[in-house]
């Protein structure tokens, strides 16, 4: 009996045992457990804390300009937020970024329903076709810097750009920034004056009609009338129609015949479909009579028949007035100094035989009466 009884006080107490020792295990795996979550929580924790820093150290990088660092930004939020990539992306462009361009122009393509985002992706599609060198990508471009167009204002910026252009001879960049730097805008007149030549010295008949006004009304250079009219003509014999009716504006009322010659021109320029020289050359007319206008008209259907078919030469017109209204408005031998062999190449491709006047005036001539600056018997009072 006590045998019994002692053994099953062992079994109890090795029962005990076992019971306290799993209790003891299970305590122990409960912390360790608890301890594991909570490094776990503090890891993650840390980690987080880690990247929320190294992000923080990021954006103050990239708010700072570092491009490379702008796009990663970008390109880590291309996919979960495109308007926070929108945002480095156009950041990125704005420091001249090829990369951040493409991105705007990737992030609109998707989004498609945003006109403004449209225009902003377009002007940067011309950045992008500008920075591999298209000239009129760039003036594009400084156009849209200037005006706002698709970008904010930024005239320094836009200023900057059409000059690289018109440095390389991009004529249209030429004449905005004359028109920039002109009195009416900028208020530079000498460096107006400057484009404006330029312009002239690459053919550009709105430059010489620009030049000649400047000449005109002694706008960056000494005032000289002969001078404006040479260069307004020379743009107007060229078939360039507004040069034809700014010619007629400034001949008009000049002595002795600036009307006769104001009305040929703004006659010209009327035929060949200018519609405000119409309103002009009727008013000019008034002050003319009836017949010296059937006179001038006469005198002027050859001029437009050259004019039409582009056969007209260099000065031929201007020479062909000279000798009817025996005028002084000079001739120079070259409009562009031959001080590069570049230079010598424009002028010389522009030049004409001197007998091409002569055939105008014998056109104009034949077509008028044997005094060409009497006009008071016309065609149609000569054939009564």
């Amino acid at each position: 009996m006590n045998v019994i009884g002692i053994a099953i006080g062992v079994t109890g107490l090795l029962l005990l045992g076992m019971f306290m020792w799993m209790l003891a295990l299970s305590v122990r795996k409960k912390r360790l457990d608890q301890e594991r979550k909570q490094k776990e929580i503090a890891y993650r924790k840390a980690v987080e804390r880690n990247r929320r820093q190294e992000k923080e150290e990021r954006v103050m990088k990239a708010e700072g300009g570092h491009i490379p660092t702008i796009l990663y930004l970008a390109k880590e939020a291309e996919r979960s937020n495109p308007k926070e990539a929108l945002y480095w992306y156009t950041k990125a462009a704005k420091l001249d970024s090829v990369n951040g361009m493409y991105g705007i122009v990737r992030i609109s393509n998707k989004m498609k329903q945003d006109v403004i985002l449209k225009e902003q992706a377009k002007f940067w599609q011309t950045c992008i076709h500008a920075n591999e060198g298209s000239l009129a990508h760039q003036y594009e471009m400084g156009q849209a810097l200037v005006h706002g167009r698709g970008t904010e204002i930024n005239e320094p910026k836009g200023i900057t750009v059409l000059e690289a252009a018109a440095n390389k001879n991009h004529v249209e960049s030429l004449i905005f920034l004359g028109d920039w730097w002109s009195p009416e805008q900028n208020n530079d007149p000498q460096m107006s004056t400057a484009y404006y030549r330029k312009a002239t010295e690459l053919k550009s008949n709105d430059g010489r009609m620009k030049l000649g006004l400047n000449y005109i009304h002694g706008v960056g250079v000494a005032s000289s009338f002969t001078t404006g009219v040479y260069w307004l003509e020379r743009a107007a014999e060229k078939g360039y129609l507004e040069a034809m009716y700014k010619v007629g504006e400034v001949w008009i009322d000049h002595k002795p015949n600036g009307n006769s010659i104001s009305y040929i021109w703004l006659f010209l320029a009327a035929q060949l479909g200018y519609e405000p020289a119409r309103t002009l050359r009727d008013q000019v007319a008034l002050k003319i009579g009836v017949d010296t206008v059937v006179g001038l008209q006469g005198l002027s259907k050859p001029m437009i028949k050259k004019i039409r078919e582009n056969k007209v030469s260099k000065h031929s017109i201007i020479k062909a007035l000279n000798r009817l209204y025996k005028r002084g408005i000079p001739i120079p031998d070259n409009e562009v100094p031959k001080s590069t062999t570049q230079d010598q190449s424009v002028a010389s491709d522009d030049s004409t035989p001197l007998d091409e006047s002569e055939k105008i005036a014998v056109d104009v001539n034949e077509s008028s009466t044997t005094s060409p600056l009497d006009f008071s018997q016309s065609p149609m009072d000569k054939s009564s």
